[in-house]
């Protein structure tokens, strides 16, 4: 279970700059994790609380959104919400695009006192 080695990656990196923050507490962390980037939100949500323990970060609420794919066609430039990683462009039935979100994980934010 990749997850709880995320859950512990966020933790540190949200505790280390609470403090540089002066903050004592966090009460709040929000992530997004891309539809396609390999990531369960729900085993992330079930490591979170473990992880926070004894931490700067305990009782936190940690906040998923999830990112839907964005493409754009190499073949006609058109952008695009594929349904899948293999899905052709809508416009014109290639299958030569780049993705353009939906396959990364970041912390977006962190708030507390």
């Amino acid at each position: 279970m990749h997850e709880l080695s995320l859950c512990e990656s966020i933790v540190s990196l949200v505790t280390e700059s609470a403090g540089r923050e002066g903050l004592r507490r966090v009460t709040r962390v929000t992530v997004d994790i891309g539809v396609a980037s390999a990531i369960d939100p729900d085993a992330l949500l079930f490591c979170f609380p473990i992880v926070t323990e004894d931490t700067p970060a305990a009782g936190a609420e940690l906040a998923v959104n999830r990112i839907a794919l964005q493409a754009r066609c190499a073949a006609c430039g058109a952008d695009f919400s594929p349904e899948s990683l293999i899905s052709p462009c809508p416009a014109c039935g290639s299958h030569d695009r780049s993705l353009r979100a939906g396959r990364d994980m970041r912390v977006v934010s962190f708030e507390g006192e």
